[in-house]
């Protein structure tokens, strides 16, 4: 397992995952992304790494320029926006191409196929999430996404694939959107202004961006190389599971900030819960994460805004 094609390469998932791939001898990555993406700034630049622009709609084009691979990781996703995630005619859109990458992947002579999944899928759910646990996803965006997996699994068998699907849960990183609650949170907390949130009661679930890449990578080197796997799904997440509130607290605390928490002023209509299992995860690939939360909340400060804490 040397070869690797990944697509939404210039997403935080992605360059994490290109970054932690290529650090390997051996390896080569090559980086699925459109010519226009505004993180091909931020992909690592080294030898491991191949560069091959290509949108979505026309993936197939990738089969020109490369000639094999081993593993295809689908980190490709479009409309993620608010407005895009509750469209099922833009997230249908992207069950098409999801399919067009599984055909690829199999042109390609790949051996695996590892679908982005994601916790979106499950819906609602207060108590704890197992990778048996009913999927009732109430947004389109967790509908199409759960598409992929019933369709796209059906397909991979048909072309000769392994199918690996990941629901990912809450990652975080350097590279994440600045409208986030952690990238937000992070950027007022160091202003010291003040900050509306809801009751932040829920549980969560936060996973640093290098121990999710970590937790990809293994699982592909575990089931790649088990051949009695044909498809399945596993967790991406960590151990460390609390109320909102607490992680909250712990940044305010590791910042050293003076911003005053509004806990209760935004009242959203539903509330999410996430208290993901990874003892599937773990017991497959002995690893869930080893960057806790405070240690991740700080090498975003250092390397978003050059601070050291």
């Amino acid at each position: 397992m040397k070869l690797f094609i990944i697509t939404g390469a210039t997403s935080m998932i992605g360059i994490a995952l290109c970054q932690y791939l290529s650090s390997f001898d051996g390896h080569l990555v090559y980086a699925v992304c459109r010519e226009d993406s505004n993180g091909l700034k931020r992909l690592p630049v080294n030898a491991n790494i191949k560069v091959v622009y290509s949108d979505l709609k026309y993936i197939d084009d990738i089969a020109k320029v490369i000639d094999r691979a081993d593993v295809f990781i689908n980190l490709a996703w479009t409309n993620t926006d608010q407005k895009g995630r509750n469209s099922a005619i833009l997230q249908g859109l992207n069950v098409d191409y999801a399919k067009e990458a599984i055909r690829v992947a199999a042109l390609k002579g790949c051996k695996l196929f590892v679908e982005a999944g994601s916790q979106a899928e499950y819906g609602f759910v207060e108590d704890l999430i197992t990778e048996e646990t009913p999927c009732n996803p109430e947004l389109e965006y967790g509908k199409a996404k759960l598409r992929v997996f019933n369709e796209g699994s059906l397909l991979c068998e048909s072309v000769g694939l392994k199918y690996l699907h990941l629901r990912i849960f809450s990652t975080f990183g350097e590279n994440d959107r600045p409208w986030t609650l952690i990238m937000s949170a992070i950027d007022k907390m160091l202003k010291n202004e003040d900050l509306e949130l809801s009751s932040c009661k829920q549980n969560w679930n936060y996973l640093y961006v290098t121990d999710c890449a970590k937790q990809i990578f293994l699982l592909c080197q575990y089931l790649f190389n088990k051949s009695e796997f044909k498809l399945g799904v596993y967790h991406i997440a960590s151990k460390d599971t609390r109320s909102l509130k607490n992680y909250m607290e712990e940044m305010k605390s590791v910042l050293k900030s003076s911003s005053v928490l509004h806990y209760g002023s935004i009242v959203p209509a539903k509330q999410v819960s996430l208290n993901p299992s990874v003892t599937k995860t773990e017991n497959a690939i002995r690893f869930t994460n080893e960057i806790s939360f405070a240690d991740a909340i700080k090498l975003i400060v250092r390397n978003n805004y050059n601070i050291q804490l």
